[in-house]
């Protein structure tokens, strides 16, 4: 019996999860986002440190290299904290989706073997793709190497063959695994094979899926990005036009960091909400395909956890 998802169920998913819990996507944008948060005050610490004689001086003093030492490292802690984060939140949308009836306290944000799942999944896909990028990389070359001598032309061609060939061959492996890592929690397990054995056939379906999700994205951020570089430019339009003036005078601008920092913090109310909901967009339609793949398997396959 041949299986196969809707696509467009699948795509409206997320729309209906974040309508229906609105205060969860937030939730879920708040802890997403809130390592950039963190980052952005740091950021605006570190220009707070920066005096007119620091910039004027040939060379930066050691206060300032010591600071930006510092804000790199806590860069990187960071980005390893976003990746965590990430984490937790996919666990819970997964679950959101394959589980719609169980209780979620706490928008369903825990760290639990889900979570250890998903990040195991996670980094083993990180792990084979890389991999594969390298044996990719090592074989163009052999190629190009050896047919470098006999003609400059036939190589690059064959580079070229190969780069796309590679990003064909990376794009299907990245598809094929597309439900390893919902099926891992709607399983209760590491569903590798399982996984696998779920987008046999659905290449196609989840490649049209994929780009879907993508021009959606890139619609919502656009026009996002429009919406609030108009009210940007209406607040402080003047405002930034007249600190490009005094800059360009050799005047030091004056910058209230106070009133700039409390209305950041008020648009992070909202942005974390459009941070959870791209997230919870990008997230549930793989979760609700590899939902409906499961209820189609045989009976004698039937996963061990019931879905919702």
């Amino acid at each position: 019996m041949s299986t196969a998802f809707s696509i467009g169920e699948a795509l409206a998913s997320g729309f209906k999860l974040a309508r229906a819990r609105p205060l969860h996507v937030w939730a879920w944008g708040v802890v997403g986002a809130a390592p950039a948060l963190i980052a952005v005050l740091l950021m605006l610490k570190l220009f707070g440190t920066l005096s007119p004689e620091a910039l004027s001086s040939e060379g930066p003093p050691a206060e300032l290299i010591a600071e930006m030492i510092q804000f790199q490292i806590w860069s990187g802690l960071l980005n390893i904290l976003q990746a965590l984060m990430w984490v937790v939140v996919a666990g819970a949308v997964f679950r959101a989706i394959l589980f719609p009836d169980r209780a979620t306290p706490y928008a369903g944000l825990k760290i639990g073997m889900d979570e250890v799942r998903v990040a195991v999944v996670g980094l083993a896909m990180i792990v084979a793709l890389y991999a594969a990028m390298i044996v990719i990389l090592l074989i163009a070359f052999a190629f190009g190497a050896a047919l470098w001598f006999v003609s400059e032309a036939a190589a690059v061609t064959v580079g070229l063959l190969i780069a796309c060939g590679a990003g064909l061959a990376l794009w299907w492996l990245f598809l094929r695994c597309a439900m390893i890592m919902p099926a891992s929690v709607a399983l209760n397990d590491f569903a590798f094979v399982p996984g696998w054995k779920l987008a046999r056939g659905q290449v196609l379906r989840l490649l049209v899926l994929s780009v879907a999700i993508v021009f959606i994205v890139l619609a919502i951020e656009l026009a996002l990005f429009a919406v609030g570089a108009v009210i940007l430019f209406l607040t402080v339009g003047a405002n930034l036009f007249s600190l490009l003036a005094a800059a360009e005078q050799g005047a030091t601008p004056d910058i209230d960091w106070g009133a700039l920092l409390g209305w950041g913090l008020v648009a992070f109310v909202p942005l974390s909400w459009l941070h959870g909901f791209l997230n919870t967009v990008m997230l549930a339609p793989y979760a609700q395909a590899c939902r409906s793949l499961l209820a189609q398997q045989p009976q004698d396959a039937t996963p061990p956890v019931e879905l919702g």
